[in-house]
């Protein structure tokens, strides 16, 4: 068995291959093309293994290189300490050292999802990136009244409504009337590349209809929760545990702790986008007026405990995130029953 380790480049990729025994035997550097990579890897004989770290072309590069070897690793880059705290950091001994711990098999493997829930993270990724372009419009439009001296508030200055009153206000203080349609121009862009990007994701949110109907039946949890649920966390049984699964919820607990002393807080890693998702659903229950369900008596029970609520948010978002893992593992739709019972 070879041992492959890659460091990738837009342009190059750095190669280093380790025998069977451990030794380096080839140390050299080709284009990242299909055509240069595939060359290399068919003229190294008998089974191997390839090693690279997750990146931006990760993907690309492991569907071109997967046909013509035993098994591709992609690694996740903050595990590997031998290359990011080496004292000989350069592409060419980041390959090597890739190699090298291919070899020991210290390396921690990412994971990696079927084709159809990889198309749905793209989906709510994209979806994610109009939704901040659209707020980043909308406050660079306010702003541009306030320096204006046009006082607004709330969402007045973003209604076709009110539009004209905005446009007389500005033009009466000498502001550039050109500049604000240039402002309301691109809010207007970024609102219909939003309603797009949601149209792209219910189509690809599809294939997981009944998953998603499941989901949207839990208070909180609205259409894009429930693609970013099932996006990330799948069918469910992909995380083992539900101190897993808070982990990659970003809702743990973080320990620094030694001999009995120390402290703990809330995570600061985590997913961001599922991290999101059940903290939203927190939120919305935790704002009800009515409590019209067992997740929001829960809330304020806690509250009426003296729990800080700060803190019996994130104790909500567990009990959401463990909820949502229980649906998509038994399509089970919400019940107040099983949110009394212990997870």
């Amino acid at each position: 068995m070879k041992h492959i380790g890659m460091d990738i480049d837009s342009a190059t990729t750095h190669i280093s291959v380790f025998s069977d025994g451990g030794r380096e035997t080839i140390r050299t550097k080709v284009p990242t093309r299909e055509a240069d990579l595939v060359a290399f890897l068919r003229s190294i004989p008998g089974p191997k293994r390839v090693a690279l770290e997750e990146s931006q072309m990760a993907d690309f590069v492991t569907r071109m290189i997967e046909p013509h070897v035993t098994k591709v690793i992609r690694c996740l880059p903050q595990h590997n300490r031998l290359i990011s705290e080496s004292e000989k950091k350069c592409d060419r001994e980041d390959a090597r050292n890739l190699a090298e711990l291919l070899y020991l098999d210290r390396l921690k493997a990412v994971h990696h999802a079927p084709w159809e829930y990889r198309q749905l993270r793209e989906g709510v990724r994209a979806y994610w990136t109009a939704s901040w372009d659209l707020a980043r419009a909308k406050s660079r439009l306010k702003a541009f009244c306030l320096f204006n001296g046009v006082h607004c508030v709330g969402d007045k200055p973003y209604s076709r409504r009110y539009r004209p009153r905005f446009f007389e206000e500005i033009a009466k203080r000498s502001g550039n009337t050109q500049l604000l349609q240039q402002r309301y121009g691109h809010m207007d862009s970024c609102r219909t590349r939003k309603a797009a990007h949601i149209k792209i994701l219910r189509a690809l949110a599809k294939p997981f209809e009944r998953d998603v109907r499941c989901l949207q039946t839990y208070p909180g949890i609205g259409f894009i929760g429930a693609c970013i649920l099932v996006a990330y966390l799948e069918n469910g049984w992909r995380l083992r545990n539900k101190r897993k699964l808070w982990q990659y919820c970003g809702v743990g607990i973080r320990r620094h702790e030694s001999a009995g002393t120390g402290r703990r807080g809330a995570s600061r890693k985590g997913n961001r986008y599922v991290k999101n998702a059940v903290l939203t659903a927190a939120a919305a229950i935790s704002s009800r007026r009515n409590a019209d369900n067992a997740l929001t008596e829960l809330w304020r029970a806690g509250v009426t405990a003296g729990i800080p609520p700060d803190r019996m948010k994130r104790n909500l978002a567990r009990k959401v995130a463990v909820l949502a893992q229980r649906a998509l593992r038994f399509k089970q739709e919400y019940d107040d029953d099983r949110v009394l019972t212990p997870p």
